[in-house]
């Protein structure tokens, strides 16, 4: 009876020890893939935007922010690195970083890209910037993109890219409107 008893208080013993390493895994895996730096404390989340690494910013900002088709506007990404410590990371592409315009639900619209596959690495050093900026107009194709953009709401965001070269959203979102041109113009 006691080497069973014993036995008993073994298999419980190992269920809760199961039990609790479970716990233990598990609670490093969320704090592994919490945020790390890249919104400040108290900050609020938004939805679709996932932080960027280490104490990277990323920002868009379209001038202006409303605008008939065929007016010229510039489109702007920046990416800032606010720590103490330099940025570095190797990557398998050309195409590291860039803007994107998506539709209102966050469907992009986009070109293909054309990245080669490179080694390189990115250096940025404590508070470097580094901006994209291009001009557009929202009756042209979008940098070559199939067809120009209707009239609506759109919104452009900045990130990383993944390994399909889409923009994983790690800025907040700009919003901008395209409207019709008036007839006669």
């Amino acid at each position: 009876m006691k080497c069973l008893s014993s036995g008993v208080l073994c298999v419980r013993g190992l269920k809760y020890g199961i039990v609790m390493a479970t716990g233990v895994v598990w609670a490093a895996c969320v704090l592994s893939c919490a945020p790390h730096g890249g919104r400040a404390p108290g900050e609020e989340e938004i939805p679709g935007v996932v932080s960027a690494p280490g104490e990277l910013k990323f920002s868009v900002r379209v001038t202006p922010g409303r605008f008939t088709q065929g007016d010229r506007v510039t489109m702007e990404a920046s990416l800032f690195n606010d720590s103490e410590k330099p940025y570095k990371k190797k990557f398998h592409d050309t195409c590291i970083w860039d803007y994107e315009v998506t539709n209102e639900d966050g469907t992009p619209l986009r070109p293909e890209r054309a990245c080669m596959p490179q080694d390189s690495v990115m250096l940025l050093e404590p508070g470097e910037l580094r901006m994209i900026m291009r001009e557009w107009s929202g009756r042209q194709r979008y940098f070559d993109a199939g067809q120009p953009l209707a009239p609506g709401r759109y919104r452009v965001i900045a990130g990383f890219l993944d390994d399909q070269h889409r923009v994983i959203p790690m800025s907040i979102p700009e919003e901008i409107e395209i409207v019709a041109p008036r007839s006669g113009r």
